[in-house]
């Protein structure tokens, strides 16, 4: 069978496998842990005009918050509205972004292995429970979309394609900035200016627009992505937080003071102290990597640049799997990535939903070093693969 042939086989049974899923499950029963009923009742304030950044402040950045919007309109278009129309509707939605997600991946994986390497990876990533279950839980599938076709199209030299992509990414969460550092080490200064403003433009206009917009709401809004306090991590634990990273009822965004209201015990560890500590290291792996520019070392670079944001951040969410684990799969021999994933899936499938969501929130005191002590392991795994001078 042809090498397309056999890519195609592998898309069609992802894609039909979560189509099954989706029709065959109750909806309550497919997203009982995830954040699906949390969306929905913030997509309903659009019955009244109510938009986020504009009416009332939104945790998230803008992108997915419209975009569940349109989703919530089209579902009372179609079907006249409720849960399960939306659950349908914003599930396939999901199915598309992680299909198109499998596709770049099967790209990249043939660009920076062999052929038959690539299809390992194709039904090995095709298998993963993470984007799986998460595809019903939350939209990180998006984020996952826009970082695969930024890194796919940066590896073939299409870097104002590949800065768009970053920028509809960042419009989607912050993660997807940080294959810049990548592009600064491995590009002429010309071409990472380029980068880097074509990102801007992306970016900059959206924002600015909702901040004249929406005035107060909308600064609400981008304050409150860094006003949170520390959640399911070591800097959480020495806080003494042992808590998730959920906020309070949706009612709750119509209330300014609410964006920037303390949750939870103040961080022990000042701020700029833990982020000048990862920022001098950041800068030490930024200086001695030679990625001789290869594709496989800028994936591993970029995957290992992704895993010291999580050990830097004072919050952690297992929905940040889903991106985390193809660069994995494309930056390590393969065994050794297989058994990182496996053993970072069961910490964290442990933590939530089985242990937390029966509010047993003790077990983060072994949960959280255990999944940190895998990503320090992952991180170190990762800068022996950049062959550093």
């Amino acid at each position: 069978m042809r090498e397309d042939q056999r890519f195609k086989v592998i898309l069609t049974l992802f894609l039909a496998f979560r189509l099954m899923t989706l029709v065959t499950f109750l909806p309550e029963d497919l997203t009982r842990f995830g954040d699906y009923p949390y969306y929905y009742q913030l997509a309903k304030f659009s019955d009244g005009g109510h938009v986020p950044f504009i009416h009332y402040w939104s945790e998230h950045l803008p992108l997915f918050p419209f975009v569940s919007i349109g989703v919530y309109q089209l579902s009372r278009v179609v079907s006249g509205g409720g849960y399960h129309a939306y659950v349908y509707l914003f599930g396939a939605l999901m199915v598309a972004f992680d299909t198109g997600s499998l596709y770049l991946f099967l790209r990249l994986a043939r660009r920076l292995w062999s052929r038959e390497r690539a299809l390992q990876l194709g039904w090995t990533y095709s298998l993963l429970f993470a984007p799986f279950i998460f595809c019903w839980w939350t939209f990180e599938a998006m984020t996952a979309f826009f970082m695969l076709l930024a890194l796919h199209l940066l590896v073939e030299r299409q870097e104002r394609l590949s800065a768009v992509a970053v920028g509809l990414g960042a419009l989607t969460k912050l993660v997807p900035v940080l294959i810049i550092p990548a592009v600064v080490r491995t590009r002429p200064r010309r071409r990472w200016l380029w980068y880097v403003l074509v990102v801007g433009l992306v970016v900059v206009p959206v924002i600015g627009g909702l901040l004249w917009a929406g005035g107060p709401y909308a600064a609400a809004s981008f304050r409150s992505l860094f006003s949170r306090r520390s959640y399911q991590t070591v800097w959480a634990l020495v806080d003494g937080n042992l808590r998730t990273g959920l906020l309070g009822p949706p009612i709750d965004r119509f209330d300014l003071t609410e964006a920037a209201a303390p949750t939870g015990n103040p961080a022990v560890v000042p701020g700029w102290l833990r982020t000048g500590v990862f920022g001098l290291l950041g800068l030490l792996i930024f200086w001695r990597a030679d990625l001789e520019n290869s594709p496989r070392q800028l994936v591993a670079f970029v995957c290992l640049t992704v895993v010291l944001f999580f050990l830097w951040s004072k919050g952690w969410s297992p929905q940040w799997q889903v991106f985390l684990f193809p660069l994995v799969l494309l930056a390590l021999p393969y065994r050794r990535a297989v058994l990182c994933i496996l053993t970072l899936s069961l910490v964290s499938l442990a933590e939530w939903p089985v242990l937390l969501s029966r509010g047993m929130n003790e077990w983060l005191y072994i949960t959280v070093p255990l999944r940190s002590g895998l990503l320090v392991l992952l991180a170190l795994d990762l800068w022996k693969h950049l062959h550093t001078k």
